[in-house]
């Protein structure tokens, strides 16, 4: 309107003026409502409605009110298309004494696009709030003073809110925690009980009482698990009536019930019955409105349900809910425990209870095996078990008599003597008439049999006064027991059977030997007559005879060398030897057969020495053992090659032949006794398979091994000996000094008595004549009795006795000769089929001084008669006449 003028008159001016005083009152009093308006209100709805009345009251084209509060960013706009951070970049430069213009982006209402604008702060608030009109005035003083105002009321209103809202959240947490606190007291109360508690019953007590008091329930259970899984067992109910108890003792977990939905889902279950019904026909129905069902888990585990009932339906809030899982939590754990500790009580007992049965078996085993009288042990036992097992006990034992009958042994004890009668008739009631006894246990006997190797040897019978103490444990403990009697009464017996067939078996060895010496002794005798008498004749047939003979005595010796081994009887004369020396030895003893057969043998070269503790005699077995069976399984003509070695600490012997060789299925049994491999059908050179035994034996009783290899028939075998070597010996000084030269036997055989007494009329006039023609003075009588009257008469210097004499063997000859005080000085010589160690001592007791065994070599019996003559020498005591 350029150029054109408004006039107003003085009233109208007046009225205008009386509108803008009547409209700016009526904004102070808006603005004074705003509090009681906003009280109670969220920061977001100030917001909007200190917006909305900053539009109304300012007529604004825009408005932006943003605030950084505690509850994070708040924004309005107006209009809400606005382009809030351009206004607000706008506002940055404005004032309000100096507002800035804001261009729209497209025309308002009445056609204007620029738009004058201000801002105004938050009083305490960081935020601001932007407004703008198209105005020419705008802002006026008055609606800088609302724009003010009213942010300042909205920014302390927010505050207010806040502060409201922070004590409520306050007074609420303070509530919650107060309920927390309550709850927390009841559960510490109630763990404080659970720590206590030793039982399922305890637990349920303790988790029932306290959980109702603080929940304010009616009633409650407690329910839990099987073994199979399959069904609720109540533990213990509260505040349920009885009828109703009654029909849910037992629930199947697959019941459409909360309880058992809570243990299928393990999870709780919380809820109300507004019309209780009967769930399964025959159940009674419940009266309670809400209803708790919280499992009990340990362990992803659910051992059974908490269930809680109450007489109004009740929201159950998570505090609530929190509390009953945790009372459910801790009465799981407690009940876990007090089940692992009944458990662990049960394994408890059972262990004592197996260890005091353990010891009893102990005990009882050491008993039966301490003797070998099965009266006595039974006894011991019997008493052992009473009363430690038992009231009173009966044992019955059938043993095989010596004469073959079945003689019946019965021993019965009783706690109190005087009822042990009435003890042996339970037995006879419990024990069947006829045919064997069976394992049974009842509520106040256990039977069980006494048995061994599928025999049953009798049976024992345990009772006790008051019945319901035995189980099945106790007639496990009753068959181990007559078990373990069974197996000492057959060891009885078979210790007994052992003891009579070895005693059998050394009285037939020992009249073996003898019965086969007794013959061969004069044969070796004539043999060397025959070669005094004959000079070169026939010395093919002495030959051939004295190499069977040879080979007989061998053979008695291998049975008696095995009996004695297997008895451990061996006993070895160790000193230090060298093992070349002893291996010359062992090829003189072979050297027969090998020069029968013709064989080459090449022995080791003398080297350095190998020295090795042991019994030199026993040694040259085992080489001449060995030498011996390459050079039977040796075709004539062949080669065996002998090397001795000293390899680490052993000596090792090697025997090599280019004989029969082993097959690879005897190889592994070769030591064995009574092994022969078939390889000569007349088995001219076999003998009992013995030899190899006794060669692995007598090396192991050397502390050393033996072993056998061959690559198969016909290409040879070779033994290994391998022997511990010892430290070499340095002999003393004296042992270098020349021996007196040795008394002549021939001049003091003329000035010798011997008498020989033995029933074996030849052997004893062949040796008297081989004795004879060495130039001993001899008498020979043929009985004991004659030989003691011989000795007197004749007084000889030395006897040669036969032991098994008729009438007056020789030991008791022998006896008597020594007792005799008109033979002060005689010797006694054993001349004896008997071999054994259990005969030399006899022999040696009797009064011996030498135990021969036949057959006799007569150069071996010479040389025992010089040492006897030089031996009497050295004692003048004895004289010799």
């Amino acid at each position: 309107m350029s150029g054109e003028q408004t006039v107003f008159r003085l009233s109208e001016l007046a009225e205008l003026g009386a509108l803008a005083l009547r409209r700016q009152v009526n904004d102070l009093f808006s603005l004074l409502e705003l509090p009681s308006v906003w009280q109670g209100r969220e920061p977001r709805e100030i917001a909007e409605s200190g917006l909305d009345l900053l539009v109304s009251l300012l007529r604004l084209d825009v408005a932006l009110l943003r605030i950084e509060g505690p509850e994070g960013g708040l924004e309005r706009r107006y209009p809400a298309e606005l382009d809030g951070e351009a206004l607000l970049s706008v506002s940055r430069a404005a004032s309000p004494d100096s507002p800035a213009h804001f261009e729209l982006p497209r025309p308002n209402s009445i056609g204007r696009t620029s738009l004058r604008v201000v801002s105004a702060s938050l009083l305490g608030e960081p935020g601001t709030v932007v407004v703008g009109s198209w105005r020419e005035n705008f802002p006026t003083v008055h609606e800088r003073h609302l724009l003010q105002t009213i942010a300042n009321q909205a920014a302390l209103a927010m505050q207010s809110s806040r502060e409201a809202r922070a004590r409520h959240t306050l007074a609420k947490e303070r509530a919650r925690l107060e309920r927390v606190n309550s709850a927390l007291a009841m559960l510490h109360s109630a763990l404080d009980g659970l720590s206590r508690t030793h039982t399922v019953t305890q637990v349920a007590e303790v988790v029932l009482s306290r959980g109702l008091a603080a929940l304010e329930a009616r009633a409650g259970s407690l329910y839990l698990v099987d073994e199979l899984g399959a069904e609720l067992h109540l533990v213990q109910a509260v505040g349920y009536p009885e009828t109703l108890v009654r029909g849910y003792r037992r629930i199947p977990v697959e019941v459409a019930l909360p309880i058992g939905e809570a243990f299928r889902l393990k999870r709780g279950v919380y809820g109300c019955l507004e019309h209780p019904t009967t769930p399964e026909p025959g159940r009674p129905r419940a009266s309670f409105r809400g209803y708790a069902a919280a499992p009990l888990m340990v362990d992803k585990r659910c051992l059974g349900v908490l269930c809680l009932s109450f007489a109004e339906p009740r929201p159950f809030g998570e505090d609530e809910r929190a509390f009953i899982q945790a009372i459910a939590q801790q009465a799981a754990q407690a009940c876990d425990r007090a089940r692992l500790l009944e458990a662990e009580r049960c394994a408890r007992l059972m262990a004592e209870a197996r260890q005091r049965r353990a010891e009893l078996l102990s005990e009882a085993s050491a008993l039966f095996g301490s003797s070998l009288d099965v009266g006595a042990a039974l006894t011991r036992v019997a008493h052992l078990l009473v009363p430690r097992f038992a009231d009173w006990t009966v044992l019955r034992v059938v043993e095989h008599s010596p004469s073959g009958a079945d003689e019946t042994k019965t021993v019965c004890v009783h706690r109190d003597e005087s009822q042990a009668e009435r003890a042996r008739e339970l037995a006879r009631e419990l024990l069947p008439a006829e045919g064997e006894p069976r394992p049974s246990v009842s509520i106040h006997a256990v039977v069980a049999p006494i048995s061994a190797r599928g025999r049953v040897l009798g049976a024992i019978v345990l009772g006790l006064g008051e019945p319901g103490l035995y189980n099945a444990d106790s007639l496990e403990f009753v068959e181990e027991l007559g078990l373990r009697a069974g197996v000492a009464l057959d060891n009885a017996r078979l210790y007994q059977e052992a003891r009579e067939a070895d005693r059998r078996k050394d009285e037939f060895l020992a009249m073996l030997g003898h019965e086969l010496r007794n013959p061969l002794a004069p044969m070796v005798t004539a043999l060397q007559l025959m070669s005094m008498k004959a000079g070169g004749s026939l010395e093919r047939e002495r030959t051939i005879i004295w190499r069977q003979v040879e080979h007989l005595m061998r053979l008695v010796d291998d049975l008696l060398d095995v009996s004695r081994i297997t008895r451990g009887k061996i006993q070895l004369k160790r000193e230090r030897i060298e093992l070349l020396a002893v291996l010359s030895k062992a090829a003189e003893m072979a050297s027969p057969l090998f020069e029968q057969r013709s064989h080459y043998l090449e022995l080791p070269r003398a080297g350095e020495p190998l020295f090795v503790d042991g019994d030199p005699a026993r040694l040259a077995q085992v080489m001449a053992n060995l030498l011996n069976n390459a050079a039977k399984y040796t075709d004539p003509g062949g080669r065996i090659v002998v090397t001795a070695t000293g390899e680490g600490e052993q000596a090792v012997l090697r025997v090599r032949d280019n004989g029969a060789g082993i097959s690879p299925d005897v190889l592994p049994r070769i030591f064995d006794m009574f092994v022969q491999e078939g390889r000569s059908i007349d088995r001219s050179q076999g003998g009992l398979g013995l030899g190899l035994a006794i060669v692995r034996s007598l090396v192991e009783l050397h502390g050393g091994t033996v072993s056998a290899c061959s690559e198969g028939l016909g290409r040879g075998s070779e033994f290994v000996v391998r022997l511990p070597l010892a430290t070499p010996y340095a002999p003393a000084k004296d042992e270098h000094r020349s021996h007196p030269p040795a008394v002549s036997t021939q001049d003091l055989a003329s000035a010798l008595r011997l008498l020989v007494v033995d029933d074996n009329r030849d052997a004893a006039e062949l040796l008297t004549e081989l004795l004879d023609a060495k130039g001993y003075v001899t008498r020979v009588v043929f009985d004991g009795l004659a030989g003691l009257e011989a000795a007197r008469t004749f007084q000889p210097h030395i006897a040669l006795l036969d032991v098994g004499l008729p009438v007056m063997d020789g030991y008791e000859l022998a006896s008597r000769l020594r007792q005799d005080p008109s033979l002060p000085g005689l010797k006694l010589v054993a001349i004896t089929g008997y071999g054994q160690d259990s005969d030399a001592r006899r022999a040696h007791a009797a009064g011996f001084d030498v135990h021969m065994v036949k057959p006799i070599d007569p150069s071996q019996l010479l040389r025992v008669l010089r040492e006897l003559v030089e031996h009497a020498e050295e004692q003048p005591q004895v004289g010799v006449q």
